[in-house]
């Protein structure tokens, strides 16, 4: 069964733990902060780059268009469509939401795990398969549906 774990940046020591995990119980992951996972050489943590988007002084279609993110946004969109399954590791931005949804709309299996920052929610979360609070629940669900 192959997986993707969708998340964000600051969530990747989780993501890190999360995909050492599920790839010693013998899945195949794709993890997005993991230079070797990657067939691009290019991989893009925030802090890489500290301008953030103003509108005051910026066009949103001349900031967004940078060639790494293109290659990074176009890899990410091919391992979704490899994968089996898409883990949404909460709490997490719109990137990671954004990449989880699109495997949902492939109909990929999705499993939300964790819970949104404190006031957050999102009523698209029902679209799920299943939700998990833990790993154990994780390979539980993962485990059912390789049976199935």
């Amino acid at each position: 069964m192959k997986l993707y774990i969708s998340s964000s940046w600051s969530n990747r020591e989780q993501v890190g733990i999360l995909a050492t995990s599920l790839l010693t119980a013998g899945f195949e992951v794709f993890d997005f902060t993991n230079q070797q996972h990657r067939k691009t050489s290019v991989i893009c943590p925030p802090e890489k780059y500290q301008n953030t988007f103003d509108p005051d002084i910026q066009e949103y279609r001349d900031y967004i268009r940078r060639p790494e993110w293109y290659k990074v946004v176009d890899e990410n969109k091919q391992m979704i469509q490899w994968s089996d399954v898409i883990i949404l590791l909460l709490p997490c931005g719109n990137d990671a939401h954004s990449d989880w949804a699109y495997g949902v709309g492939l109909g990929k299996k999705s499993i939300v795990y964790g819970h949104p920052g404190r006031g957050s929610r999102s009523p698209v979360h029902l679209w799920t398969d299943a939700f998990a609070v833990n790993f154990t629940e994780i390979e539980d669900i993962l485990q059912y549906w390789k049976e199935s």
